[in-house]
């Protein structure tokens, strides 16, 4: 993550691997999260939030995109 943070130079650094987010997450090294929700259903794959016996994360809402085929929320790890 540092070496990414060096890379940008100061601007946002996304993540878009399932299982790098959740070991950010359970580091807190998350600043804010962008979940775009599409009406399809998934039968396999990496959940993001998949750790059994894990903490609780809170988030706080920053940003609802507009509606359209995808929903898009924005949050931020509560304090």
């Amino acid at each position: 993550m540092r070496i990414a943070l060096e890379a940008a130079g100061g601007k946002n650094v996304e993540v878009l691997s399932a299982s790098i987010g959740a070991q950010l997450i359970e580091r807190g090294l998350i600043d804010e999260i962008d979940l775009h929700i599409v009406p399809v259903l998934l039968g396999d794959g990496i959940r993001l939030f998949d750790n059994p016996g894990g903490a609780p994360v809170r988030l706080d809402r920053v940003h609802d995109g507009a509606p359209n085929e995808e929903f898009s929320v924005r949050f931020r790890r509560a304090a």
